[in-house]
């Protein structure tokens, strides 16, 4: 067969090409706006989901509860000790030949019962006492009737340098009350990062979504454009370049709407992971904003907001406290370098009685008592682990005093940069804003040059590319502002007032 067949001209292939890749796109577009449902929810409810389910927020929410037993633990020291015994023996002596003879005895029996009870404790000022009360029932060969003999009394020692006075000794309890307040602050200041990031979040969500509706409106100008120029093609009045062109206008139109599109979903799962326990709980589930962002001017003052930031800021407190807490250590590590001197005092009322109760009568009396008193002394030569925990700890609290300054200077800086950011990216919303009515002004006269013959699709498709740039950045500019004002309330320590959050015991 000779017959050649004619192969399609250039400007047809790329026409068949763009029109395959519009339609891929728009088909893989189809494919991802398939969701099950949608749910609308305001900042707030996002922010009350996140203190509810987020796992982060639930696990810390119980450091401060194992502080309250921490503290409770410490002030277990002070708690008294009762102790008890009962004791029975039944003996029997052999005696030698002279005592057997005399006695008419080869062995001497005797019964005791021992009982013992006492109450031993610590007090604040370091001392420790013991109360005590014994008894001795004795029966035997030897013994017609019971005999009871015991003692009933209290001994103590009181230190006089090392371990002596109220802040030594309450010491652990008082590191242990300043690690429950470290506790709560770093619970305060987590919720305040995740309030901080829902919010931030939601704002994204916000931009994503407006974004991609700027993007569709992009496309249909694009689309509209291209049904023009086919037009035109078609009564002679229009290459079929400008054809071409418009139609690669639309797909790349569409390329973003698909790219924006991914966006929203990726936005969607940064959100669900900071309001859910279980992110699959919304799987299929497109969540829609209902709080847009609110340009309005706030008033600004750098000074006072610094100020504000070093009175609240958790992160700030946690550090103050933290040194707080190493100078206890600080004090007590100082005080065990002190040598031991102890003063001891015992005194104990006796008695003996053939019945209990004459036995006890005569022990209450205290006719017959014994006391002591002395002191004890102990001098550590060298004392180098003494010494070694004292000048450590001193260091540690240097360290601490200097990681706080640090920590100040970081929150002056921050504060600035938070309260510098709020002014520009208002400025930024109003350059925005006035860039997108200037780039709709401008595709206006460029569309009617095109229809007066004086213009170019080339150019028409500029000036739209401008406009959908200039609309997302405005779009961008204004959650870019609120973001800024949620950075400058984490920033001053006073995003959970902002929000009318208060932690009490339910967290």
């Amino acid at each position: 067969m000779n017959e050649s067949m004619s192969l399609p001209s250039l400007p047809t292939c790329r026409r068949m090409f763009v029109a395959g890749l519009v339609l891929a796109l728009a088909a893989s577009a189809a494919r991802g706006a398939v969701t099950n449902q949608t749910k609308s929810l305001t900042l707030r409810e996002c922010i009350d989901r996140a203190l509810e389910n987020n796992l982060e927020i639930r696990a810390q929410r119980i450091n401060p509860t194992i502080g309250t037993w921490g503290v409770i633990g410490a002030q277990g020291v002070y708690d008294p000790v009762l102790s008890g015994s009962a004791n029975y023996q039944d003996a029997n002596t052999p005696l030698d030949p002279n005592e057997a003879r005399s006695l008419g005895l080869s062995s001497l029996k005797q019964d005791t019962l021992d009982y013992t009870v006492g109450l031993a404790g610590k007090l604040p000022t370091g001392a420790s006492y013991d109360l005590f009360g014994s008894s001795t029932r004795t029966s035997g060969d030897l013994t017609s009737n019971f005999v009871y003999t015991g003692s009933a009394g209290i001994s103590g020692t009181q230190p006089l340098l090392k371990n002596f006075g109220f802040g030594v000794n309450a010491a652990v309890i008082r590191i242990a009350r300043e690690s429950k307040t470290i506790a709560i602050q770093n619970f305060v200041q987590l919720v305040m990062s995740k309030i901080s990031a829902v919010s931030t979040a939601y704002y994204e969500l916000v931009f994503a979504i407006g974004n991609h509706k700027a993007a569709v409106e992009n496309r249909e100008l694009a689309r509209q454009l291209l049904d023009e120029n086919r037009k035109r093609e078609q009564v002679g009045t229009m290459s079929p370049l400008d054809v071409i062109q418009a139609e690669a206008g639309v797909a790349e139109s569409e390329q973003n709407v698909i790219t924006t599109e991914r966006t929203i979903k990726d936005n969607e799962n940064t959100l669900k992971r900071l309001i859910c326990q279980q992110v699959t709980e919304f799987r299929g589930v497109s969540l829609v904003p209902v709080d847009y962002p609110l340009v309005q001017m706030v008033a600004l003052d750098v000074d006072e907001s610094t100020h504000t930031a070093l009175q609240m800021r958790a992160d700030y407190l946690s550090a103050l406290h933290a040194v707080e807490q190493q100078n206890i250590t600080v004090q007590l590590d100082h005080n065990q370098i002190w040598p031991e001197i102890d003063l001891q005092g015992s005194y104990a009322a006796n008695g003996r009685g053939n019945t209990f109760g004459t036995f006890a009568d005569r022990t209450a009396g205290g006719s017959t008592p014994t006391w002591a008193i002395g002191v004890v002394a102990s001098f550590p030569l060298g004392n180098r682990q003494a010494r070694s925990n004292y000048h450590i700890a001193k260091l540690d609290a240097d360290q601490l005093l200097l990681s706080l300054k640090s920590l100040e200077q970081d929150i002056v800086v921050q504060v600035d940069n938070a309260v510098g950011h709020v002014e520009a990216n208002l400025k930024s919303v109003e350059a925005a804003r006035a860039a997108t009515r200037l780039a709709q002004e401008s595709l206006d006269a460029e569309k009617k040059k095109l229809l007066a013959g004086t213009s170019t699709t080339f150019l028409v498709l500029q000036a739209q590319t401008q406009l959908a740039a200039a609309r997302s950045a405005q779009i961008r500019a204004e959650a870019d502002y609120s973001e800024s004002l949620v950075a400058l309330d984490l920033a001053e320590g006073t995003i959970l007032q902002k929000n009318d959050i208060v932690l009490d015991e339910k967290f």
